[in-house]
């Protein structure tokens, strides 16, 4: 049994995104085996029951980390690899979310040379992310390539290692985001009622954010194809407005909600929740629509992107209807889950709605598709190799050396400048030398 810090940089309560029910998730199976505190920035609404919830108002990341034996985390600043170097602490890097390549998209908007200098940095955070992990945990097999590649070019792919695992599974494994293994059920209203889209109505739901890497564009030109012909199909955006308050309005929402006013579909056809639904009620609105919705452009980012909203899609049943491209866009054909449509192509995205619209019995043959899936997408199923990758690294000794530190110091001084190098030496010195105060 290990001691776990599972460290989110997202907000973890009530209302929680992709990266917050992805620690909340990993917490509650991890516990079953281990002793696990999830750290968040701030104080939560949500209460714990089998592990422990921290904030950096409570105990300071120095501590927490010196008192685990494990942290996980999506990002590794040079405070965070120092203390778990000198503590014996192995890190485990979460590259489940492709940042570099996210944030090609969301700054596209800022000016080149703003964008050049976000890149940069985030780059080199990269860089210093994976080589001061111990392992690295990623959401499928194209991440599991990219990440491959780098930890090749950063030399730590070597023969002692390979001679040791080939497979390379304790340093680089797949943990996808997961789902419950518990049916969803119904607990209260949902979007039918708070819309008032009447009850023979096929509702196709949009199951998350509008992000700058989507294209909800094209799915609202489709439904306004499908409008002309027909009244008794409804779109709805499930939550626009991101928990996390630090996290901005992006450029496509509302570009977004624009288009759905300039082509008459919104409240009409079309609907926007502009809050976010409580993450304990969100099958409330799952089990009121029939089909899942997903569509994005053809970019690096949906090359190796995984798509949390799925999850959802598939724990509630629902056939889904997206871009292709994605990994999500191979499993969907593969396994008959839904339909595919090429990027930008609103005719076909207007023909493939109409058509699971249309008929039940290719619906019922994808539900049962996705029932027969399902299992393999439980948490307890996906967080398995981690659990492997726990014991790996609980037998593993300490690796510190002065080509860490070195690095360590680099990425301080670049980060935070030479005056936080001089004070980190400094309060270390004066607490070698000082006396120890009186009782």
């Amino acid at each position: 049994m290990a001691k776990i810090l599972l460290y989110c940089l997202d907000k973890v309560g009530q209302t929680m995104a992709g990266p917050a029910i992805r620690y909340w998730e990993m917490a509650k199976v991890l516990s079953r085996q281990h002793t696990v505190s999830l750290m968040t920035y701030a104080k939560t609404d949500i209460a714990a029951e089998n592990f422990t919830l921290l904030h950096s108002g409570e105990i300071s990341l120095r501590k927490a980390v010196s008192e685990h034996d494990i942290v996980i985390t999506q990002s590794i600043s040079p405070n965070m690899a120092w203390n778990a170097k000198k503590a014996g602490t192995k890190l485990i890097l979460d590259a489940y979310d492709p940042m570099p390549l996210e944030n090609l998209e969301i700054f596209k908007h800022q000016t080149l040379s703003v964008r050049n200098i976000k890149h940069a940095s985030i780059c080199k955070q990269f860089t210093f992310d994976f080589t001061m992990a111990d392992a690295v945990i990623c959401a499928n097999q194209r991440q599991h390539d990219l990440w491959m590649g780098l930890l090749l070019s950063l030399g730590r792919i070597t023969p002692e290692l390979y001679d040791s695992m080939p497979s390379l599974e304790g340093l680089l494994s797949i943990v996808p985001l997961g789902l419950s293994s518990t049916p969803p059920k119904k607990t209260g209203p949902g979007l039918r009622e708070k819309f008032n889209i009447p009850s023979n109505a096929k509702v196709l739901l949009w199951g998350g954010g509008i992000w700058n890497w989507f294209d909800p564009i094209t799915l609202l030109h489709a439904m306004a194809h499908i409008s002309q012909e027909r009244n008794d199909v409804h779109l709805v955006f499930m939550g626009i407005k991101h928990p996390n308050d630090a996290i901005p309005e992006m450029e496509m929402c509302r570009e977004t909600i624009h288009l759905a006013k300039k082509l008459n579909l919104l409240d009409n056809c079309v609907h926007i929740n502009y809050g976010w639904v409580p993450y304990e009620e969100r099958q409330n609105y799952l089990l009121d629509a029939d089909i899942g919705v997903s569509t994005h452009f053809d970019t690096l980012e949906t090359q190796f992107s995984f798509r949390t909203r799925m999850l959802d899609y598939l724990w509630a049943g629902l056939p889904i209807v997206a871009s292709c491209g994605d990994s999500f866009g191979d499993l969907i054909s593969s396994q008959n889950l839904g339909i595919t449509v090429p990027y930008q192509d609103s005719v076909k995205l207007a023909a493939a709605i109409t058509t699971l619209c249309d008929q039940p019995a290719m619906m019922q043959d994808m539900r049962r598709n996705i029932a027969a899936l399902r299992p393999s997408f439980e948490w307890q199923n996906v967080v398995a190799p981690l659990e492997l990758m726990i014991q790996r690294l609980g037998k593993q000794q300490p690796q510190w050396s002065l080509n860490l530190a070195g690095q360590v110091l680099a990425e301080t001084w670049r980060t935070q400048g030479p005056k936080r190098i001089f004070n980190y030496a400094w309060t270390r010195v004066m607490c070698r030398f000082s006396p120890p105060k009186e009782a």
